[in-house]
C-alpha cells in the first residue's frame, strides 16, 4: 500500500518528468515512502523486494498512464535509498532477459529525448553508486552491449 500510495502521488505531481531531478519538490510524499519502507525493511525486506520487482514488471507491459510512471518512480527510490537499491538490484539485473529488454525499450520509446536523458543519467548514477552485485552487473552490461 506504502508503495501504491506513493506512486500515485508522484503521478499526481508529475514525478515522471521529474525523474533525472533528485529531491524535487514537486514529489512531496516520496520522502516519507523511503522512510516507511526503511523502517519496513527490518521485518519485511524480502516482501518488498519482491513488491518492487513486481511493480517494475508489471508496468512494462501496460498502456496504463500510472504505469508509465512506475520505473521513474522505482528510480527516483532508488536514488533516495541506497538500501532499496542494494536489496532489488542483483534480482533486478537477473530479470532483464531479452523480453524484458524490449519491453523497456518499448516503455521508453515514446518519451521525448530530454526526459530519456534525464532517465538514462540517474540509471548511469545509481550503477556507479551501487555495490551490491556490481560484478554481476558488469558482466550483465558487458554481454548486453556484446553478445
Amino acid at each position: 500500500r506504502v508503495l501504491s500510495c506513493g506512486l500515485k502521488d508522484f503521478c499526481a505531481h508529475g514525478g515522471a518528468e521529474a525523474a533525472g531531478t533528485a529531491g524535487d519538490k514537486r514529489v512531496p510524499k516520496i520522502a516519507s515512502v523511503v522512510g516507511i519502507l526503511g523502517h519496513l525493511a527490518s521485518r519485511h525486506a524480502a516482501s518488498i523486494k519482491q513488491e518492487l520487482l513486481r511493480m517494475f514488471h508489471e508496468s512494462l507491459g501496460s498502456p496504463r498512464e500510472h504505469h508509465k510512471a512506475t520505473v521513474p518512480f522505482l528510480l527516483q527510490l532508488a536514488l533516495m535509498s541506497p538500501a532499496l537499491l542494494a536489496a532489488v538490484s542483483p534480482e533486478l539485473v537477473d530479470s532483464l532477459k531479452p523480453p524484458v529488454l524490449n519491453q523497456l525499450h518499448q516503455h521508453f520509446s515514446a518519451v521525448p529525448r530530454d526526459e530519456l536523458e534525464g532517465v538514462v543519467g540517474v540509471v548511469v548514477h545509481l550503477l556507479c553508486h551501487t555495490s551490491a552485485g556490481a560484478l554481476r552487473t558488469l558482466r550483465f552490461l558487458l554481454a548486453t552491449a556484446a553478445p
